[in-house]
């Protein structure tokens, strides 16, 4: 644990610049794997999962914050907002998702959830005072919005270029749209929470009352409707529950660290990294890549590429 805290400490003082980006990489990266591990156990409800993944992280970060004798309280009254607010949001976003994408296609979902990096860079621009809307960043917000766009293939542009529409979702289109923009929103919030609690608290203090709300919202959910009974997982579905709790921890370390230490904007532009991580997988796993999200993949890596170049010149010019 102690070569860890060393080794990460390094890191941020050898590279205070590439730290984060190095966090938020590996962060989709495994998040990515994380969705891999949850769709070869779908027949096991998202609740939970949610709840599992929860439970180990909880079991994880009281281990880690023993053994680094970090205090989980003794906080102000403000802070304790806080963190109940971001852990609340983190819990309802991951409820309005998994609502959502049931009520709309799978790629107007995505493309819809994507939109966080908007709202982050508008709150980091109007609320924290902390960024300027300058042009560049505003084009390079464009540029992934657009990949994303394109990779999500979503049915009206298929329409418009000729191809059948093969999901269709009429009735509860309109609700769908609300759950996965509400989603997107509380994600945003989220991070912008995260940057502003990383002055007065421990990041595994974070991540504990996250995983902590989340027991006590998904268990009480599962009484006010007992209808939506879990099932009894086997072997390989309790393997892949802890590989997603495990994998759901690091990920959410990783991430909360690049948040600290680096850009809002950036950041959670790079984040936007996790569709072409997916893209790689769902190419390794077979699946039939269209020319949109080839076309996709190149844009959100120019904007990437351009974000880091524009960071890198401003610094030098400074």
């Amino acid at each position: 644990m102690d070569y860890v805290k060393s080794a990460i400490i390094t890191l941020e003082i050898q590279q205070p610049r590439f730290a984060p980006i190095y966090y938020i990489l590996s962060s989709s990266l495994l998040f990515s794997i994380n969705s891999m591990f949850s769709k070869l156990i779908s027949n096991i409800p998202s609740s939970q999962i949610v709840y599992f993944g929860a439970i180990i992280m909880c079991l994880i970060n009281t281990i880690v914050t023993s053994n680094q004798k970090i205090s989980l309280y003794g906080f102000t009254t403000d802070i304790y907002k806080k963190l109940f607010m971001r852990s609340l949001l983190g819990y309802l976003g991951t409820i309005f998702f998994y609502q959502g994408i049931k009520q709309v296609s799978i790629s107007e979902g995505q493309v819809l959830f994507r939109t966080s990096p908007l709202w982050t860079s508008l709150m980091a621009i109007y609320y924290l005072k902390t960024e300027k809307l300058e042009r560049n960043l505003f084009v390079n917000l464009i540029l992934g919005f657009l990949g994303i766009f394109l990779i999500s293939q979503p049915s009206i542009l298929l329409e418009m270029m000729g191809y059948e529409k093969k999901e269709k979702h009429i009735e509860t289109s309109l609700i769908g749209i609300i759950l996965m923009i509400s989603a997107a929103i509380c994600s945003s919030i989220i991070q912008v929470l995260i940057n502003t609690l990383a002055k007065s608290v421990n990041q595994l203090v974070i991540l504990q009352y996250f995983c902590i709300i989340t027991i006590v919202a998904t268990s009480t959910n599962l009484f006010i409707f007992p209808s939506k009974l879990w099932v009894i997982p086997n072997n390989f579905e309790t393997i892949m529950l802890i590989m997603i709790g495990v994998t759901s921890y690091i990920t959410q370390l990783l991430m909360n660290r690049a948040y600290i230490k680096g850009n809002l904007a950036e950041i959670s532009m790079l984040g936007q990294s996790q569709v072409i991580f997916g893209y790689i997988i769902d190419l390794l796993m077979g699946t039939n890549m269209t020319v949109f999200s080839n076309l996709g993949t190149c844009l959100i890596v120019a904007s990437l590429v351009k974000v880091v170049q524009d960071k890198q010149k401003a610094q030098k010019g400074s």
